[in-house]
């Protein structure tokens, strides 16, 4: 087994690869407990993710109704996990300036030019883990509380 990693460790490859375009899992669900699942680009603004989705979609009325999601990121063997709590939403051509040109930059398109009903999501993160495998389960904690642990 590698050597695990510190927090500190974790906590910097957290912030790199949130800080790189990337794209992430989603998950939502309604209140009875439905789950939905989709993939989304993200945009990670130093504090907060933010995703765009369709107005009208299940992932939208979800968390209308329930602002907690689960948001992935990477892969089975370098995996982030985020519990997240839904800020606040825009009509993405409604949306402030620096939020849709923070993602358009940061996603590599914008949601304002696919017409209308998309909706940009901004999300606070309440719990981040960050772990390689199995091995690293034990200390996967990077953030409890929207407080980084280091």
């Amino acid at each position: 087994m590698t050597e695990l990693r510190t927090t500190t460790e974790r906590k910097a490859d957290v912030l790199e690869a949130l800080g790189k375009d990337f794209d992430m899992w989603v998950a939502t669900a309604d209140p009875s407990g439905r789950p939905t699942l989709i993939a989304a680009s993200g945009w990670w603004d130093g504090t907060r993710i933010v995703m765009a989705t369709q107005g009208a979609s299940r992932t939208a009325q979800n968390l209308a109704q329930n602002p907690i999601a689960k948001l992935a990121l990477g892969t089975q063997a370098d995996a982030i996990m985020v519990t997240a709590h839904l800020e606040d939403s825009y009509p993405a051509r409604q949306a402030p300036a620096d939020v849709a040109e923070g993602f358009e930059k940061a996603a590599g398109w914008d949601p304002r030019e696919e017409g209308e009903g998309w909706v940009f999501y901004r999300f606070r993160p309440e719990r981040i883990q960050a772990y390689r495998g199995y091995g690293e389960l034990q200390g996967r904690d990077v953030m409890k509380g929207s407080r980084w642990l280091a």
